[in-house]
């Protein structure tokens, strides 16, 4: 193995980490989100009389899980960037540099 074999081997293995490491944190993202949105979907079209129910006031189960909903969204973004900055931004600068390195070799 020559030393420009173990560069590829090198920037190989951090792109891997990257990948490995977005597909951990956004698979249960994802899933969280389909839950939420496919879940209020199918209770808006099947269980009317439940999405009716008075919560307080005039505000119905409905309009109360649609604004759960886009809290949601938002949380989910939030949590995002952080875990982005936090994580996959240093992975994906390590895997730059790395194949930086390699270029120049």
């Amino acid at each position: 193995m020559t030393g420009h074999d173990h560069l590829t081997e090198a920037s190989q293995a951090a792109v891997r980490t990257l990948i490995a490491e977005k597909i951990r944190f956004l698979v249960p993202m994802t899933v969280i989100f389909m839950v939420g949105y496919i879940g209020l979907t199918a209770l808006a079209a099947f269980a009317k009389p439940v999405m009716a129910l008075k919560v307080i006031g005039s505000v119905n189960l409905g309009f109360t899980l649609i604004a759960a909903n886009y809290a949601l969204a938002w949380v989910l973004a939030i949590v995002y960037t952080r875990v982005a900055n936090a994580t996959f931004d240093p992975l994906a600068k390590k895997a730059a540099a790395s194949l930086k390195q390699q270029e120049a070799a």
